[in-house]
């Protein structure tokens, strides 16, 4: 909804995520350039305004599901020589409703309200000088110790979620397990909520 934080929700991550890359409005041969070019985290805004109706990127979008069926096809130069594309990464999507449900059933969604009155926050602008940059360091230092472990770590996962659900889920899981038992069962209660 209106002011519910989606954008600051996407600021937040591009400061903690590799190689973020913002946008609030893309088109379908930006997204699979871009990725394929720089491997950014994609974190678009506004996805509501502009995806509703583009068969072409919502198709894009969901090609990146899984890493092999994460490629495009197009041809390029005066030959018109075929060309792959990696459509393969991290992306998040923030809009207000719902994007098609092909997208939604390919993601984990956070459904996000507009804060109470008599809810208090914190201003993410007034945070202390180099938290995000330390926070960032640390994840990166992280995915270099453990990137071994998380890609072996077979999570258990929540019977509750369905297959695709259960797909999505399990590389988060598999961090999580990696981090520590306690983490397992936080991420394992996110799920299943």
């Amino acid at each position: 909804e209106k002011r519910c934080g989606k954008s600051m929700l996407l600021f937040f991550i591009g400061k903690l995520a590799a190689r973020s890359m913002m946008a609030s409005n893309i088109t379908p041969a930006a997204v699979f350039r871009s990725i394929d070019a720089w491997a950014p985290t994609l974190l678009i805004d506004e996805a509501d305004t502009f995806m509703k109706d583009n068969e072409e990127l919502r198709g894009l979008i969901n090609s990146g599901h899984t890493r092999d069926s994460a490629f495009t096809i197009r041809v390029q130069g005066e030959d018109h020589t075929p060309t792959k594309f990696s459509t393969w990464g991290a992306k998040a999507l923030a809009g207000i409703g719902h994007v098609a449900d092909t997208i939604m059933d390919r993601a984990i969604t956070l459904e996000l309200r507009r804060k109470l009155p008599h809810e208090k926050v914190e201003r993410i602008r007034h945070a202390e000088p180099g938290l995000f940059e330390e926070l960032q360091s640390k994840l990166a230092r992280f995915a270099e110790d453990h990137s071994f472990d998380v890609q072996y770590a077979r999570p258990p996962l929540p019977e509750g979620l369905n297959d695709r659900a259960q797909d999505n889920w399990e590389p988060l899981l598999a961090i999580a397990m990696t981090a520590g038992n306690e983490w397992l069962k936080v991420g394992t209660k996110a799920a299943l909520a």
